[in-house]
């Protein structure tokens, strides 16, 4: 394992396993591997479950991402996704504190990441600084786009959140690792680099793209890192 930062996370968000590793060896043979995160992401972990974080390690040998999004049972979910060759497991802040707790205490077990993802909740910084207590490894800071549109936020908006995110955290505790995901795209990865983030989670960008080797450099140039 382990990553170095800042690190691009790919959120394979895909339902083609087939694809999904074809891109995966494709990044990951052409880039800085120690700069790359791959993620499982949920609908393919839905589609394929265990077998695609365990083929997605076994075959990049990279930092695996398994977002399981685990809302119950979170001993059981980091302990099945960990099986099976990831690296870093994902429990929703919105979960229950018990929930929590036992998620990140099986992630440790094994040596593993627990990261908490704070989309959807309504008081993103307390619970970000409860979950440290508990032991996170990784806070994402996860607006998703639909939520984005509604509240109508900017660029600018989601720069000054993470700017108050992370002066909070890292107060706290300052080895944890902060993330941002949420409609990132070449062009607007740098400015959030600039803040102190870790971690840029790009999905569709990336797997969307006609030339997704292209536009990872050009991300992976925007953060400093080739």
């Amino acid at each position: 394992m382990m990553f170095r930062k800042p690190a691009l996370q790919v959120a394979l968000d895909l339902t083609d396993l087939n694809k999904a590793i074809e891109l995966a060896v494709l990044l990951t043979t052409n880039l800085p591997k120690d700069h790359l995160i791959i993620e499982a992401g949920t609908p393919l972990i839905k589609s394929w479950g265990v077998l695609a974080p365990r083929l997605l390690k076994n075959i990049t040998g990279a930092t695996v991402f398994a977002d399981t999004k685990t809302m119950d049972t979170g001993a059981l979910e980091a302990r099945l996704m960990i099986d099976n060759g990831a690296d870093i497991v994902s429990v929703l802040s919105v979960s229950s504190e018990d929930t929590i707790k036992e998620f990140i205490g099986e992630t440790h077990t094994y040596g593993k990441l627990a990261a908490v993802d704070l989309i959807n909740n309504p008081t993103p910084i307390e619970i970000a600084i409860k979950t440290l207590d508990l032991g996170a490894d990784i806070i994402i800071y996860h607006v998703g786009i639909d939520v984005q549109i509604k509240r109508g936020i900017t660029v600018a908006d989601l720069i000054d959140e993470i700017k108050y995110l992370i002066r909070n955290i890292r107060n706290r505790k300052s080895n944890a690792y902060i993330a941002v995901a949420g409609g990132l795209k070449p062009g607007l990865v740098s400015s959030f680099i600039d803040t102190g983030v870790d971690i840029v989670i790009v999905g569709s960008a990336i797997t969307k793209s006609n030339n997704p080797l292209s536009v990872s450099r050009e991300l992976l140039s925007e953060m400093g890192v080739i």
